[in-house]
C-alpha cells in the first residue's frame, strides 16, 4: 500500500545519504603543532613503523613481510624510494616486479596499516651513491653537483619527480590511499647547510605531490646537523640510538624546532 512505499522509498533515501556521507567524509593526517601530536581523521594517532624497503625484498615477499610486521603490532610502514632502481638511465623508468613501487603501497594499504614514503632524492640507506642515479656523475666534464642547486641537478630531480608523483598522489591518506608523509631529503644537515636548497625542494614537491601530505626532514643528533638540516615549515624529525640520552637530545632538537614532535 501507500505506506509501505513511503516506507522503501524513506529507507532508499536514508540509505543514499549514509552512502553520501561515508564517501564525502574527508581523510585527513597532519601535525597538531601547538598539542604536539599526529591527528588521523580528528584523532590523535602515533604510529610505529617497519622499516621495509621494497626495492631489497623479492616482490614475491612482500605481503609476507607486511603481514608479519602487522602482526607483530605495527601499524606502519616505511620505505625509501630508490631513484638509481627507477631511472637507470636518464628518462628510461622501471616500475615493474621488486620496484613496483604502487603495489607496495597497495598492499601496506591491504593490512591497514600507513606508510611513511622516504623520497629523498638522496636517501642514504646504505645504499650504492646513496639512491642517487650514477649517471648524474658524467659524462665526462660535466660533473653534476649533487645535493645542490646545480641547474643540471635540479632538473634531473624536477624530471624524476614528474615521472614518480602521478603514482603516490592517488595513494596519498587524503586521496584515499595510506601515504601519511613523504620525506624530503635525508640527513641532509650531515652534508651541507644551504637551507634555500631544501625550500626550494620542497617547492617541488609541494607542486608535484600536493599539500594534502606532512612532508618532514630527517638529520643527525648533533648541534650542527640539526642547525643545517631542520627547515621550517618542514616538520623536522631527529635520528637517535637505544643507547642515546634522549632528554638531552630531545633538549637541544627543541631548540630549533619548539612544537611538535
Amino acid at each position: 500500500g501507500i505506506n509501505a512505499e513511503y516506507g522503501d522509498t524513506m529507507s532508499l533515501i536514508l540509505a543514499l545519504v549514509l552512502l553520501f556521507c561515508s564517501c564525502s567524509a574527508k581523510r585527513e593526517f597532519y601535525v597538531d603543532w601547538d598539542n604536539d601530536r599526529f591527528v588521523k581523521d580528528g584523532e590523535t594517532f602515533q604510529y610505529v613503523s617497519a622499516g621495509m624497503h621494497y626495492f631489497r625484498i623479492p616482490h614475491q615477499y612482500w605481503e609476507q613481510r607486511i603481514s608479519a610486521a602487522k602482526s607483530a603490532g605495527l601499524n606502519a610502514v616505511q620505505t625509501y624510494v630508490a631513484w638509481n632502481a627507477h631511472e637507470p638511465k636518464p628518462g628510461e623508468y622501471n616500475f615493474e616486479g621488486n620496484l613496483d613501487i604502487v603495489k607496495f603501497i597497495k598492499l601496506v594499504q591491504a593490512q591497514d596499516m600507513v606508510l611513511v614514503l622516504r623520497v629523498g632524492p638522496y636517501i642514504c640507506a646504505e645504499w650504492n651513491f646513496g639512491g642517487l642515479p650514477p649517471w648524474l656523475l658524467g659524462p665526462a666534464g660535466q660533473v653534476y653537483q649533487v645535493r645542490t642547486l646545480d641547474e643540471n641537478y635540479m632538473l634531473a630531480v624536477t624530471r624524476w619527480l614528474k615521472a614518480l608523483a602521478p603514482m603516490i598522489k592517488p595513494l596519498l591518506y587524503a586521496n584515499g590511499g595510506p601515504v601519511i608523509m613523504i620525506q624530503v631529503e635525508n640527513e641532509y644537515g650531515s652534508f651541507g647547510c644551504d637551507h634555500n636548497y631544501i625550500s626550494i625542494l620542497a617547492s617541488y614537491f609541494r607542486e608535484y605531490f600536493g599539500e594534502d601530505v606532512v612532508y618532514f626532514t630527517t638529520d643527525g643528533k648533533r648541534e650542527w646537523e640539526l642547525s643545517c638540516g631542520i627547515t621550517p615549515p618542514l616538520f623536522g624529525t631527529v635520528d637517535f640510538s637505544p643507547a642515546d640520552d634522549m632528554a638531552k637530545i630531545l633538549a637541544r632538537f627543541r631548540e630549533h624546532q619548539s612544537k611538535g614532535r
